[in-house]
């Protein structure tokens, strides 16, 4: 079995929600951008109504844990939630039915695949991905261990795939 890394090109991001945009999977592209803007699980997604999030500028993904809600992610939001009532689930198929987790981790390896991007990839990647991009531009891990409930910072590195060692970092003669 391969580890699960997050998705550290942000090419390769877009590559996966233009793919989303170009299929009309208005629901799969607001599911994973909601994902790897938050660091929401799955099991979490599946169950967000209409209300916790339609209007919102943050909303409650753990217990008493707010997160803010990008300008991409309210306009995504809106889109995917037109003539929906409150307590609607967010996402459902065009029966109306709630996805299913095994369906999402088939249908996003299914856009990986298409897109030739890596088999490490799942649905797992989301929430590392959310992780591993805070860590890069706050070098906040005490956040994350809190955010992800994790114990050490050796969890948390290696959970988003950086060095547990954490090396210094050089960047323009500056070490940070």
């Amino acid at each position: 079995m391969q580890r699960v890394i997050p998705i550290k090109n942000v090419d390769e991001i877009n590559l996966i929600k233009d793919y989303y945009r170009k299929k009309g999977e208005l629901n799969y592209l607001l599911m994973f951008t909601l994902s790897i803007n938050t660091g929401i699980d799955l099991s979490r997604l599946l169950r967000l109504k209409v209300k916790e999030v339609k209007g919102k500028d943050y909303f409650e993904c753990d217990s008493r844990k707010l997160v803010p809600l990008t300008d991409e992610l309210k306009e995504l939001i809106k889109q995917n939630t037109k003539g929906r009532k409150g307590a609607d689930w967010l996402f459902v198929n065009k029966n109306g039915n709630k996805y299913d987790r095994i369906w999402i981790f088939h249908k996003f390896k299914v856009a990986c695949k298409e897109l030739g991007l890596s088999e490490k990839y799942s649905v797992a990647s989301w929430r590392r991905t959310f992780a591993y991009h805070y860590y890069e531009r706050y070098k906040d891990l005490s956040y994350l261990m809190w955010r992800f409930n994790q114990i050490s910072p050796q969890v948390t590195l290696k959970y988003i795939d950086e060095d547990e060692n954490m090396n210094f970092r050089f960047r323009e003669g500056v070490c940070l």
